[in-house]
């Protein structure tokens, strides 16, 4: 018990001019970025610079004149040939038909960017894609993309291994292929003084909680899970799972269910060390927990996946462990949770990497940055950097 205390031919780049591209798309300046997302756009947000009450999400959203969700539907005629189509498929079509709204558009939804995808394939009038995608390996993705990938202007990701998949798999040219940090507002998800009691986990994609579970059985270690349910990818499509299949499994040391961000925050400050629990993919799920917890000064625990190798550097700023194994897991929760020094160390530095590779300003700095670059025909180098023509933001 723990104490009290095969490479296909490529989709190759545009070889267009630098100057022939501005002239195309338009100067940095005037250029009329717009976004395409998944689900219906929520009430707006007080806008609070200083990341108290909310995270900063209006700095990204700040980069482009429009955004499209499921309201502009709401607008929209009724055509026949829509009406079979599900909502994400009908928001990519009337994206496609509002061209005349924008110079170029991005899109920040797997099933968005690849039905926008399929229809500029097919369509002799179109505009700049740059799709932002990380799972090129699932099936849902993969096929569409080596179909009719070659509409696509560019792709901003921020998983190196998925980066090389696309290049070695899916034939798509490193120049296309823009490699970014994704992010964590560091000012919402910053360190709190709060007593240490528990630890934590949280996130629904692909997590391993019966693993969790095991390893917490018979400790005395609090621990909350803040999730309702589970997205176990098969085959390249989601399947939901209610967190009752795996709940009955808690001992009473352990509780289940998911926080509004400023309770999942506070819940970080009392934790010890976060648990990224994962079941085995090639691509980096849990990054977004990682990063708030790692931007909370707070060191994590994860599953060794091929995946997720891009954040966690393991002894400095994070622990890893081997998939499934619940013995692995509870001695690594155990010597951290007896070391709080250890656990305060490893967190100290897990900030600092996030102040200096993960801010949000910087994730918009060089999501612009890609765009830019793709549309001036400055094309990304051989590991996905590349340079930016604008000087950095603060921060």
């Amino acid at each position: 018990m723990f104490p009290e205390s095969n490479a296909k031919p490529h989709l190759s780049a545009p070889r267009t001019s630098a100057i022939v591209a501005r002239k195309a798309f338009g100067s940095a300046m005037t250029r009329r970025m717009a976004i395409a997302v998944q689900g219906r756009g929520s009430a707006p947000v007080e806008r609070d610079p200083t990341g108290d009450r909310a995270p900063r999400g209006h700095l990204f959203d700040d980069l482009f004149v429009k955004k499209y969700d499921e309201s502009i539907l709401d607008s929209a005629l009724t055509r026949a040939g829509d009406r079979a189509l599900p909502s994400w498929g009908r928001v990519a079509a009337e994206v496609q038909r509002r061209r005349e709204e924008y110079d170029v558009i991005v899109t920040w939804s797997e099933r968005v960017s690849l039905s926008l995808m399929t229809l500029q394939r097919f369509s002799s009038r179109g505009k700049p894609h740059v799709a932002m995608l990380y799972w090129f390996s699932r099936p849902a993705v993969r096929f569409p993309v080596l179909a009719f990938g070659s509409s696509l202007q560019a792709v901003v990701t921020w998983s190196s291994v998925q980066r090389d998949y696309a290049i070695e798999h899916l034939g798509i040219a490193p120049e296309k292929l823009y490699l970014v940090k994704h992010y964590a507002d560091q000012l919402f998800w910053s360190p709190r003084e709060r007593e240490e009691d528990m630890i934590c986990s949280a996130g629904a994609e692909m997590r391993d909680y019966r693993t969790l579970l095991k390893a917490l059985r018979g400790t005395r270690l609090r621990c909350h899970i803040a999730a309702d349910h589970v997205r176990v990818d098969r085959l390249g499509f989601a399947r939901r799972l209610s967190t009752d299949t795996f709940a009955t499994m808690a001992d009473e040391n352990v509780t289940i269910g998911r926080k509004p961000l400023r309770e999942l925050r506070d819940l970080y400050a009392r934790s010890r060390f976060v648990v990224v629990p994962l079941q085995a993919s090639d691509t980096d799920n849990g990054i977004t927990v990682i990063l708030e917890a790692m931007a909370m000064g707070k060191p994590v625990i994860c599953s060794r996946t091929r995946g997720q190798v891009d954040v966690i550097e393991d002894g400095v700023t994070g622990i890893f462990v081997p998939v499934g194994d619940a013995d692995a897991l509870r001695a690594a929760m155990h010597d951290l949770w007896n070391d709080p020094d250890r656990a305060r160390e490893m967190g100290r530095a897990a900030r600092a990497y996030v102040e200096k590779h993960h801010t949000l300003e910087k994730f918009c700095r060089e999501v612009k940055g890609a765009i830019d670059a793709s549309l001036e025909g400055r094309g990304a180098e051989r590991d996905g950097s590349f340079a930016l023509s604008s000087p950095p933001m603060d921060g």
